[in-house]
């Protein structure tokens, strides 16, 4: 998979520049730097499927930017654009706003036009007293789809018994 960085400008409020074939940087009028891509999934353990991460690369306060959004919201239609068949996010725990970061993940795509052509699943599980919060997209014509889902949720309610092992 490669997305292309010159068709996701065409329409991202946003420059993006790319780091890698799946993966680019931005700037927002804030001075925020952001990374912002996917790699190949291992969670699922099934081809097609990746994981989306958005990171705040400078960790400058990130107010609220509907171009963000925007711009986001274009680099993940061209990941769909590319095919794939699943995208998957784990929200980062480490500063204790896994909530808001899914619930901010949900008003996303509660809010994205297409959302019609897409599902989206969201579960949390805790471990050590913290939650975890992971979420499944994708498109409903995939011929994968009951499969996808339930090794999803198998594989969240799986997920401390993973993490003792690790």
């Amino acid at each position: 998979m490669r997305l292309s960085a010159d068709r996701i400008n065409e329409t991202s409020p946003y420059w993006v520049i790319p780091l890698d074939e799946k993966s680019f940087r931005i700037r927002t009028d804030y001075g925020v730097v952001y990374r912002i891509g996917f790699y190949e999934d291992t969670f699922l353990a099934m081809s097609d499927a990746y994981h989306f991460y958005i990171g705040n690369a400078n960790r400058k306060h990130a107010p609220n930017d509907p171009k963000l959004l925007q711009t986001v919201t274009v680099i993940i239609e061209e990941f769909f654009r590319q095919n794939p068949l699943v995208m998957l996010y784990i929200c980062d725990p480490r500063d204790h706003r896994q909530a808001a970061r899914n619930r901010l993940y949900k008003q996303w795509f509660d809010n994205y036009i297409h959302n019609s052509d897409f599902h989206l699943y969201s579960e949390s599980v805790e471990f050590e007293s913290v939650d975890y919060y992971a979420g499944l997209i994708m498109r409903k014509d995939n011929p994968y789809y009951d499969e996808v889902v339930n090794t999803f949720h198998k594989n969240v309610a799986n997920l401390p018994a993973q993490m003792v092992k690790d």
